[in-house]
């Protein structure tokens, strides 16, 4: 039947590919790669074993999140400790070089250092990271090779209290 259509009505035009096709493709920017596709792939095909370290998590879906727990230890426990915030209370993210974030909130400063906090950076500016948390050598007792983002410490500054 195709046959017969293209000898009457001329040859069909090829399918374009979608929207999110090219994007994920990375054809919708020059050539470079998509960092929002990128951390989606990355995540979905991550295979971090269960028990090792990772200082933020998101979903491999790519779609926005509306909270995001951060999670620190209690001093010289394996405790948590931590606040849950809802994207669109997040008003700024802060940062100093690639080491240290700064999330103003309504009614907090949550301050995280560390090193290579870069992809943290792109993926709360995103709203895809789920959750964030503190390296604690009572949790984990070595730090997972090849790792460049650790969070070594997360501090919540209240104003006025």
């Amino acid at each position: 039947m195709s046959d017969d259509f293209d000898q009457v009505f001329g040859r069909r035009p090829e399918a374009r590919p979608r929207f999110t096709e090219r994007v994920v493709q990375s054809q919708a920017f020059g050539g470079r790669a998509d960092p929002v596709a990128a951390m989606a792939l990355e995540a979905a095909t991550e295979n971090t074993p269960p028990g090792l370290y990772k200082a933020y998590g998101f979903i491999p879906s790519g779609t926005v999140n509306q909270s995001c727990e951060i999670r620190s230890w209690v001093d010289g426990t394996d405790v948590a400790d931590g606040v849950v915030f809802f994207y669109r209370l997040l008003m700024q993210i802060g940062f100093t070089g690639t080491n240290e974030l700064k999330l103003m909130l309504p009614d907090s400063i949550v301050v995280l250092t560390g090193r290579n906090l870069e992809p943290l950076r792109l993926a709360l500016t995103r709203q895809l990271a789920t959750y964030i948390q503190q390296y604690s050598k009572r949790i984990w007792p070595a730090p997972v090779p090849g790792v460049d983002t650790m969070i070594e410490r997360i501090e919540i500054i209240r104003p006025g209290a």
